[in-house]
């Protein structure tokens, strides 16, 4: 009969009923409770209605009284004239006929002129008079607080015929009328007070123990707005009501819990009696009924937690219906599981192309290894991988690096760990540390026996290495600097470099700097210099070389050739020299509007040089500052020429054709600048200051000035020096007609203010720098 799930389901739904039914019950006992509560609060009300009532039959009494008292006519004589002992008298026996508790009488401004209490002083009744009567002139009836005592008070002014005084009478709000009041009402009654004296309760019907634990609820009575609330930890349902206009007196009706919760325990024990014989039966049945379902979901429970865990389950009992069918899946997803995550386990811990470890199962094994031992790291690289995959294609690019990691389980000695890191990097591990000569022996079994589309290949491998000892580094520190090991390897000529102290602050240096260089250039922390360039011929001086300059703010003054080559490596290198045209432009347009006529060059990299919209963004920004062509002046290296000359010659022509005079920069460095030097479309040669420093001394250097004038002069190109220091080298310069000189002799490269001022200097007093001339 309960072979299927579904006939299971049918059978929870009628224990489903069951618990429905124990609902309803306490929907009817929370019911009940309310409406109990709800009378309660009932009696409460009509407790404060006769209370209230009560208040106003003694205020009706008192006014009367009073009003006799102040029409009286030897009374106001006796006021008028100041009668204390007839107005003392009067005040006492007046106050006996209707039992007051309090007579008084107040002059007109408040002040207290006569009382039957000893108690009261002026401080104690005038503020409150004043604040009581406000802006009224007829009878005060109030409930006010007089020397820590409170009284129902009424006052009516005495008039001959303006208001001489006021005359008051008062009763007590005293204990005994709380017991008056609790016997009309057959409730508590509390008056407590919140005065500047403390929050305390004046009289009470309550027991001295129950008063005490009625003290928290006073600062808050305000907030219950005259609606029953619960205190003394519900052992009372009280109603506070607001005896004064200030608030200060309140009266505290209190209803004891247990008269409107004691008819409803009763029913509550009935209703639950009932109900619990109900619930028992109701959870013997589902009892039986959920065994019979719960005891095969509770073995497919613990077997799809285990498959959870990773722990072979054990198999299943034979089960029917839906339950058999949800055991065999499982049992069958078990096993799929199995064989995924072995798969997944292998893939994530090994690269593969190769089979070798991967960077993370590397991290992870050189993490357990650091604290307690000694490693030697190898970080190996195939030199120029890129040139293999470029002559013979990505397939044999890969079977190469296949060939590299079988060779790498073949060294000796073995690894404790291979992996591959990425592309064609490779990573060893070793418990030991090496030497150079192990090294170069590791290198040797590297070399060759590989084969590559049929063809023996021999391969040059770059080893960085790092030995460490136990404790002494982490492991993601550890690979950084062993690819700063590399880094130095593939530039040394044994291709082999260990990791030097040291070295990892200045690979952070280089990080900070391609860091902050952007930032930099738009914050305009960057600054150029201007250094003369002197006409020999003319003894003047009309162009300048821009250089660009670099105070960090951390790293101090970074050398222009060290940030400038970062940025050729990093691809930022069009973001320094847009900012250096745009700046020099903005200097030149300057310069035209205060009528000096200044020819300025700026250095451009290969980058550049290969960037075909060079010439247009050149002409759209000496458009953009209304500057001539001939204002600007470009200069490039041999070396950058050299990186694509085609493309290189195309875009000089383009330049030169607008008017853009050139110039090649360091000319002599250079591997093959005689072979360009007449393709080249440009007007000016600068020889390196490499053969200008030392020309006097110097007659290697003297010939190569000297045969590089003639050459420049003869394909009809000016000529430049670079570096010139002293007289003695200008006169050689001189001798051999260098057209323009550019050095420390003349000037060291100047801020734009300090440039103009040289400028004038020089125009005033050129001859001074030439005043030993060769003859």
């Amino acid at each position: 009969m309960f072979d299927s799930l579904r006939s299971r389901l049918v059978v929870s739904l009628i224990s489903l009923l069951t618990i429905l039914a124990l609902a309803s019950g306490l929907a009817t006992l929370n019911t009940m409770k309310k409406d109990s509560e709800q009378q309660a609060q009932q009696v409460l009300k009509v407790a404060a209605n006769v209370f209230l009532q009560a208040l106003d039959n003694r205020a009706t009494q008192l006014t009367n009284s009073v009003s006799i008292l102040a029409s009286d006519f030897g009374f106001r004589r006796a006021v008028a004239t100041a009668e204390q002992e007839t107005i003392l008298s009067v005040l006492e026996n007046h106050g006996s006929r209707v039992h007051a508790d309090l007579v008084l009488l107040l002059s007109p401004s408040g002040d207290l002129l006569a009382s039957t209490s000893a108690d009261l002083n002026n401080d104690d009744v005038k503020p409150v008079f004043l604040q009581s009567k406000g802006n009224q002139s007829g009878t005060v009836n109030d409930i006010l607080v007089l020397a820590g005592n409170s009284y129902q008070l009424v006052l009516v002014p005495v008039k001959a015929p303006q208001t001489i005084a006021w005359v008051g009478m008062g009763f007590s709000l005293n204990k005994q009328l709380a017991e008056q009041i609790k016997g009309i009402t057959d409730l508590d009654v509390s008056f407590t007070t919140n005065s500047d004296r403390g929050n305390q309760t004046l009289h009470s019907t309550l027991s001295a123990e129950t008063q005490q634990s009625l003290l928290p609820l006073l600062p808050n009575l305000a907030d219950t707005q005259q609606q029953p609330f619960s205190s003394n930890e519900d052992q009372f349902l009280s109603l506070a009501l607001a005896l004064d206009k200030q608030q200060l007196l309140w009266a505290v009706l209190h209803y004891p819990s247990s008269r409107w919760q004691e008819s409803y325990q009763q029913i509550r024990q009935q209703l639950l009696l009932i109900f619990g014989l109900s619930l028992t039966l109701a959870l013997l049945l589902a009892f039986v009924i959920a065994r019979s379902i719960t005891q095969p979901l509770r073995l497919l429970s613990n077997f799809a937690s285990q498959i959870g865990q990773g722990l072979t389950a054990a198999d299943l009992p034979a089960a029917k219906g839906e339950i058999g069918v949800l055991g065999n899946t499982l049992h069958k997803m078990q096993l799929d599981i199995r064989s995924r995550e072995a798969e997944l386990l292998f893939q994530a811990e090994h690269d593969s192309l190769t089979g070798l470890k991967n960077r993370g199962a590397a991290e992870r094994k050189l993490a357990e290894l650091l604290p307690s031992q000694d490693v030697g790291l190898l970080l190996l690289n195939i030199k120029n991988f890129r040139h293999i995959n470029d002559a013979l294609g990505f397939a044999n690019g890969d079977s190469l690096l296949q060939q590299m990691a079988q060779r790498l389980h073949q060294l000796h000695p073995a690894p404790l760990l291979a992996a591959r890191l990425g592309g064609d990097e490779f990573l060893l591990l070793y418990n030991q540390h090496f030497s150079a000569l192990q090294l170069e022996q590791l290198k040797q079994q590297l070399h060759s026996g590989y084969l590559l589309a049929d063809s023996p290949l021999s391969l040059k491998v770059s080893i960085g290495a790092y030995n460490i000892a136990p404790g002494s580094v982490h492991a993601t520190d550890a690979i950084r600097r062993l690819d700063i090991a590399l880094n130095h390897a593939k530039q040394q000529q044994s291709l082999v470099a260990f990791y030097q102290q040291g070295q990892d602050e200045s690979h952070q240096r280089e990080l900070t700097i391609l860091r902050d260089l952007p930032a930099a250039l738009q914050k305009n922390q960057l600054f150029v210099v201007y250094q003369p360039k002197v006409e020999l011929s003319k003894q003047c001086c009309h162009s300048a070389e821009a250089l660009i300059r670099w105070v960090h703010p951390e790293l101090g003054f970074v050398p222009p050739d060290e940030f400038i080559k970062l940025a050729e490596h990093a691809g930022n290198i069009a973001l320094v020299t847009e900012w250096m045209l745009n700046t020099v432009a903005a200097q030149l347009a300057l310069w035209h509007q205060q009528g000096k006529t200044i020819n300025v060059a700026v250095n451009l990299s290969a980058h550049d040089l290969t960037n075909p919209d060079l010439p247009e963004d050149i002409a759209a920004l000496l458009k953009l500052y209304s500057l001539p062509s001939s204002a600007l002046s470009l200069e490039v290296t041999e070396g950058a020429v050299m990186q694509d000359p085609k493309q290189v010659i195309l875009i000089l022509t383009q330049l030169r054709d607008m008017g853009i005079e050139l110039a090649i920069d360091d000319f002599g460095t250079g591997q093959s600048s005689l072979a360009y030097l007449k393709q080249l479309p440009v007007h000016e040669v600068k020889i390196d200051r490499a053969f200008i420093k030392d020309i006097e001394h110097n007659q290697d250097d003297a010939l190569i000035v000297s045969a590089t004038t003639q050459l420049a002069h003869s394909l009809g190109l000016k000529v430049t020096a670079e570096g010139l220091e002293n007289l003695a080298g200008l006169a050689k310069l001189q001798q051999y007609k260098c057209d323009k000189i550019q050095g420390y002799f003349f000037s060291k490269p100047l801020i734009a203010e300090h440039f103009i001022e040289w400028l004038q200097n020089f125009e005033q007093n050129s001859p001074q720098w030439f005043e030993q001339e060769v003859s």
